[in-house]
């Protein structure tokens, strides 16, 4: 009986030992991410959907056509709920659905009503330990906007692109586009400023930005990019990443202000104060200390630490300046349309203006504490004046200073003066 209840006890302990062996063998166990939740923001401009996972893993896109299909495959994915999309994608999206194959690859299949281009990136990881995978899917035509207040008198107008689309679908040889990155300011749980009829500073913002964007986009050999496509959260550092990561020719972050004083009104431009450029360098030097370059090609490696020091310091000047002619650009064009808040561009050591090689603004569109401006700001025909005259502001600079290896500046050289 003992001999026979210990064979017993003896054969479950190996029956339980191979299940949990088998389990620690299968990626389903060992290295499985799980897909928690999505989130769809649904935009006049753009449809963003975010992946939140628990940890990262490898992915591929592709594109398939006839019928236009978005394809993602992410490596030893499970889900642990049904993901859905609303019914306000279904201007962009007509079909959705996953599977998990054999090999372990999650795949989902986005099927779209036009043959548009969607983009994929990667977020940092968020307060809750989470990756987020975005895919951002553009409107070809825009939804209706939400109802505003009556379209005020000013008005501006923008002086046409003076290159074409001709121009550069004939010229485009291994030429590169100027990258604008536009950093809507806000976002998420932190609202920003708010005005007295409860506009939001992160909603504002966001609306001028899209606008902007799409404005630039317009211009041949440019391309714009935003830090944030919806209603969500970014640390500052976070937003200077994304603008190195898109190796941007100029970083331009839109704000909103607030005052105790609700008679205070104006547009302002912010660049990097020399104080805050001091004080950054020594971040920036232990961040760069192992890579092999600064924008530019000055090598650092093999520099002394003060000698680094020097050159980082240099750099951030020339960007400083640079930054401050731009500004001055873009106060110009925007005069005939608003109120200056201060005539000349002010400097400040905002963080999100620290990159000591690319270009950086700082745009306070008006005061959401004056009611007036408040008004104006949520009005979509003022936020496209604003946008068109920041756009152009931007536009002068380039056409004089265009980046080496820029179409522009290809165009620039062999056709300016023809």
């Amino acid at each position: 009986m003992y001999n026979h209840g210990l064979f017993m006890i003896r054969r479950y302990i190996f029956i339980a030992l191979s299940v949990i062996i088998f389990s620690l063998s299968t990626p389903l166990f060992a290295n499985t991410v799980i897909l928690r939740k999505l989130v769809v923001h649904n935009t006049p401009h753009q449809l963003s959907a975010t992946f939140y996972l628990s940890s990262s893993t490898q992915y591929r896109t592709f594109s398939l056509h006839t019928p236009n299909r978005f394809i993602v495959d992410l490596k030893n994915v499970k889900t642990v709920q049904q993901l859905h999309f609303p019914d306000a994608a279904k201007s962009i999206l007509n079909g959705f659905r996953y599977a998990t194959h054999r090999d372990g690859v999650f795949r989902m299949v986005f099927g779209l009503n036009s043959s548009i281009k969607p983009k994929t990136r990667v977020l940092s990881i968020d307060s809750h330990h989470q990756v987020r995978l975005q895919i951002i899917f553009p409107k070809t035509r825009h939804a209706s906007l939400p109802l505003l207040p009556p379209p005020v008198r000013e008005k501006i107008h923008i002086k046409k692109a003076i290159i074409n689309d001709a121009d550069f679908d004939q010229d485009n040889k291994n030429q590169r586009r100027i990258i604008i990155v536009i950093d809507p300011g806000h976002g998420g749980k932190d609202p920003g400023a708010a005005g007295i009829n409860g506009t939001k500073e992160k909603n504002i913002v966001l609306s001028i930005s899209e606008i902007l964007q799409r404005d630039i986009n317009r211009q041949p050999g440019y391309h714009a990019e935003l830090t944030r496509t919806s209603d969500y959260y970014l640390t500052l550092r976070q937003r200077l990443a994304i603008a190195r990561q898109d190796k941007a020719d100029m970083f331009v972050a839109i704000h909103a202000d607030k005052w105790r004083n609700t008679q205070a009104n104006g547009f302002s431009v912010f660049a990097l104060s020399q104080r805050g450029a001091t004080s950054e360098a020594a971040r920036w030097l232990a961040r760069r200390e192992n890579k092999s370059e600064l924008m530019g090609g000055v090598q650092l490696q093999d520099q002394s630490h003060l000698l680094k020091s020097v050159l980082i310091n240099l750099s951030q000047s020339a960007t400083i300046r640079d930054s401050l002619e731009i500004g001055t650009n873009v106060l110009r064009c925007v005069k005939p349309i608003a109120h200056l808040h201060h005539n000349t561009v002010e400097q400040a050591a905002f963080v999100v203006l620290k990159s000591p090689d690319i270009p950086s603004l700082l745009i306070e569109t008006g005061f959401l504490s004056n009611p007036r401006e408040e008004y104006k700001l949520s009005n979509l025909e003022f936020q496209h004046q604003l946008a068109g005259a920041i756009m152009q502001g931007i536009y002068q600079y380039f056409s004089k200073y265009p980046p080496r290896g820029t179409w522009v500046n290809y165009w620039r050289k062999h056709h300016a003066h023809s």
